[in-house]
């Protein structure tokens, strides 16, 4: 009788083991990226779709009786995140301009979301990282004495060939100097390069523990303006800090020390006519043309701040035709004018 012979299964060899091993991680190599870039581009679409949404709720919340701010243009900051239909708060920084279109960052689910002035549709940027990178919002620095033509009725920019710089002019298109300015600023001060009113006492009753007669003037000089722009005086520290001196400090007597613009001390720098690198701080007063000034008029003295001196009883500070901070007595003296300092939105000047 013949033995039946039992056929034995054999398992996979390591060479097979290893063919197929292999393969497998060829596919998942070609697959992975496939796959991981079709779920990035479902997030980033996603986060675009939602920064849309974002854009109009935005629009909404910042224009809304909750918020108090004024007119456009103006930015609006959500810091604590705004909840779209239940979702997650999502932070994010909108920027409006007079026409409502909007200049948006957004951290969606991990991408900075953006949509400029010009675009229809937001898209992610890629180069920012971080959500504290994409909602960081930088802004044109306008450089000391950067001439700027701007109308403060209108809230709107002008051009030089329509600008009026005479004395007593307060209406219309005007020329101004941006001071003391920064990136994270979403407004630039500037002072107005001539004097509205030319002479006028800082306060008439001899204390200059507040402004009297300068204040009203102001007022009066600058009612047609937009009250947003916030006209007021310089301040004597705000002269000090374009110059540079760091060792004058109007609150503080005994550092109040007052001084020439070009060398923060107190000799007479000697400067050619024109060639006063402060010379947008004085000029239109009186002979500023013999200390390195561009236009001389004899009609005011100079200006006064909106700061009191400490170290000697009833005056306050003044800028001097000769290109310095000085001080004099508040009664009575009037040789000084007005030359307002406003706050212009940097998106009225693009």
């Amino acid at each position: 009788m013949k033995k039946i012979r039992q056929k034995k299964n054999k398992g996979f060899t390591l060479i097979e083991l290893l063919a197929v091993i292999v393969i497998l991680a060829v596919i998942a190599l070609i697959a992975t990226p496939l796959v991981v870039q079709v779920i990035n581009t479902s997030k980033k679409e996603a986060a675009e779709n939602t920064g849309q949404s974002i854009i109009e709720a935005g629009k909404q919340k910042a224009t809304s009786e909750d918020i108090k701010t004024s007119s456009p243009p103006f930015s609006y900051d959500e810091n604590s995140g705004l909840s779209l239909n239940g979702s997650e708060p999502t932070k994010f920084h909108l920027v409006l301009n007079e026409n409502m279109d909007s200049e948006l960052r957004a951290w969606v689910n991990g991408f900075c979301v953006t949509k400029e002035f010009s675009d229809k549709t937001p898209s992610v940027d890629e180069s920012k990282k971080t959500e504290s990178d994409c909602l960081k919002i930088t802004y044109k620095k306008y450089e000391n004495g950067t001439a700027i033509y701007f109308n403060p009725e209108t809230n709107r920019k002008c051009s030089s060939s329509e600008a009026n710089s005479s004395t007593g002019t307060k209406s219309g298109c005007m020329k101004w100097y941006a001071f003391n300015d920064s990136e994270s600023s979403n407004t630039v001060n500037v002072i107005l390069d001539h004097n509205t009113t030319a002479k006028v006492a800082w306060n008439s009753s001899g204390s200059n523990s507040q402004m009297k007669e300068i204040k009203t003037v102001l007022t009066n000089d600058t009612s047609t303006w937009k009250s947003s722009l916030n006209p007021r005086l310089i301040e004597a520290n705000e002269i000090a800090k374009i110059t540079g001196n760091a060792g004058f400090d109007a609150n503080v007597a005994g550092k109040d020390n007052w001084f020439y613009f070009e060398t923060n001390k107190q000799n007479d720098p000697s400067i050619a006519q024109g060639k006063a690198k402060y010379k947008w701080l004085f000029n239109y007063t009186q002979g500023c043309t013999s200390w390195g000034c561009d236009v001389n008029d004899d009609s005011t003295m100079g200006y006064w701040t909106g700061s009191p001196i400490l170290s000697i009883a009833n005056n306050a500070w003044y800028v001097r035709y000769a290109g310095r901070l000085y001080y004099s007595e508040v009664k009575n003296n009037n040789y000084y004018g007005v030359r307002p300092v406003i706050s212009i939105p940097k998106l009225a000047l693009k």
